[in-house]
């Protein structure tokens, strides 16, 4: 299909026929990429089949590649334990931290930054020190940052009524009420942000682990965001916008669907750990693959992709598991001493026979990388210059990130920019079925027909676009979720084996996930005696 096929086939975007002037421009390359759903949905077809030969011997055995299981991988790394061996599906390490790579730069294929970590994310601020990142602590006790790796200005702004403006919230428009509005709100994220109960505790902690557990607290997850802010007298359009982009940046679901101590959280959790700003965050053209690059590098080549684990199963002594090598097109079997099971929780009922699990419901995403030849005149020349984070008021989608971002020439040659859209609006079920049904053609007609509203040169510069549909890319911090029975005891280890993913914590967040790495992996150490040292104690 050559680009003027493509335009003149736009049914979503018909008007974009009028943006490319040459129809003897190079065709738009690109695919539907990565996430393996048609392998891991072999989960069903195999159970009954059993590996061939003798198994394989290994002291533990870590299921997943996500944070949860290369944090997992670099504590027992750390702690002296080193027979183990990790197996994931996809090609590549790290989850929704992996990363595409393009001859103009790399670029994130999920999270795309990391913010400062509080005093009490131990296991980050020890990575970013490992890293280089963090150089210490100043005499009075702020951390010392590497200032290249935090984001540049502009950080973000927002389009809003024909114009770009600094800022996520939107001004242009609001009225004296919007504004008043907005003071109060950050008035009031800024009480939950110094509250603290009779232990010291946070009501807002990361990791989550750490909050408090008063009853006022608690109580925050038992209502919607939405049912919250109206009953705080909130009911400003646009602050309703500027929440809910929130809850759909970090958890991919709307106010009706985020419950209120969860929507708090993404305001008044992060707090900068004494530095000022609070809302300082590191920024890399490849997103968060730059904290996979550096867990990888104690694997030391024990992390085998192309590996779908099918089975879990007891043994006296051991953990028998099976393993679909989609590289060989066969089913091999490990006998393991211990196992960190770090896949996301919907699947165990099929690897371990639980039943199901219907609390642990997930957002569906669909990510979407571009490949510009130049930057749009539309994006140099704006009226509020282009930044790293670019979002248009109104929209179902988060905008689009600019990998170039941090680089001192990013206005001039080519660029990359990753395009998220959370399904929000949708329940997870009807999106996933979209997400499946959808062709690229079609994802291309909808993120370059949004994209031209704002940048109307910008089709003809995009030479490739890719896509990664995510049908279960982050567990939804639903009413009644987070603090629920339900969710506390399926972290739980049973006898040699253990779990880590983020959505036992119910939010799928960097901090959260590299807790359940770290803490799984000392569950173990401390088992066989090994634990010298709590990576998790501050």
């Amino acid at each position: 299909m050559n680009r003027r096929q493509f335009l003149q086939g736009a049914a979503v975007a018909p008007w974009l026929v009028g943006c490319w002037p040459n129809p003897q421009a190079p065709a738009l390359q690109g695919s539907i990429v990565g996430a393996q759903h048609k392998v891991g949905h072999r989960l069903r077809d195999l159970k009954h089949e059993t590996p061939q030969g003798e198994r394989k011997k290994v002291d533990v055995l870590i299921a997943g590649g996500g944070i949860a299981a290369l944090t997992a991988a670099w504590r027992l790394s750390h702690g002296g334990l080193d027979d183990y061996l990790m197996l994931e599906l996809e090609s590549d390490l790290g989850g929704n931290s992996r990363a595409a790579n393009y001859p103009a730069s790399p670029a994130p294929w999920a999270a795309h930054y990391l913010p400062v970590p509080t005093l009490e994310s131990t296991v980050v601020r020890r990575i970013l020190t490992e890293m280089g990142l963090m150089r210490g602590v100043s005499a009075s006790g702020v951390p010392i940052y590497e200032e290249f790796d935090l984001c540049h200005a502009l950080e973000e702004r927002v389009y809003v009524l024909g114009r770009w403006e600094e800022g996520i919230y939107p001004k242009a428009g609001a009225t004296s009420d919007d504004l008043a509005q907005l003071r109060r709100f950050d008035e009031l994220v800024l009480k939950w942000q110094q509250y603290r109960d009779r232990q010291g505790l946070k009501a807002f902690a990361l990791p989550l682990a750490l909050s408090s557990q008063d009853p006022e607290v608690l109580q925050l997850d038992q209502i919607s965001m939405a049912d919250y802010l109206l009953q705080n007298g909130f009911h400003s359009k646009r602050l309703h916008w500027y929440v809910e982009y929130g809850c759909r940046d970090d958890y991919g679901t709307s106010l009706i669907h985020t419950s209120a101590w969860a929507g708090l959280h993404y305001f008044a959790s992060r707090d900068g750990g004494g530095i000022e700003p609070k809302d300082m965050q590191f920024v890399w053209p490849q997103g968060n693959h730059r904290l996979v690059q550096h867990l990888s590098q104690k694997l030391a080549g024990r992390g085998l992709s192309g590996r779908l684990v099918v089975r879990i199963q007891a043994q006296p002594q051991r953990w028998w598991v099976d393993v679909w090598n989609e590289g060989q097109q066969r089913l091999e079997g490990y006998s393991a001493g211990r196992v960190i099971c770090a896949l996301p929780t919907f699947q165990r009922p099929y690897l371990l026979g639980e039943p199901p699990r219907p609390q642990f419901t997930y957002s569906p995403w669909t990510v979407s990388n571009l490949v510009l030849e130049k930057l749009p005149l539309s994006a140099a020349y704006d009226s509020v210059p282009l930044s790293w984070d670019n979002v248009i008021y109104d929209s179902p989608s988060l905008g689009y990130v600019v990998a170039t971002h941090q680089s001192a020439s990013h206005l001039n040659g080519p660029s990359v920019w990753t395009h998220y859209r959370p399904w929000a609006e949708l329940d997870p079920v009807t999106a996933r079925r979209r997400l499946l049904e959808t062709s690229w053609e079609q994802v291309c007609n909808e993120v370059l027909g949004e994209l031209a509203r704002v940048h109307p040169d910008l089709p003809p510069l995009c030479r490739q676009l890719d896509v990664m549909q995510l049908g279960h890319a982050m567990i939804r911090p639903v009413p009644g979720f987070v603090w629920s029975r339900e969710r506390l005891q399926a972290s739980h280890p049973r006898q040699g084996l253990h779990f880590a993913h983020s959505d036992l914590s119910g939010i799928s967040i960097f901090e959260e996930a590299s807790y359940h790495g770290v803490r799984a992996a000392q569950e173990i150490l401390r088992d066989l005696g090994r634990l010298h040292e709590d990576f998790l104690k501050a």
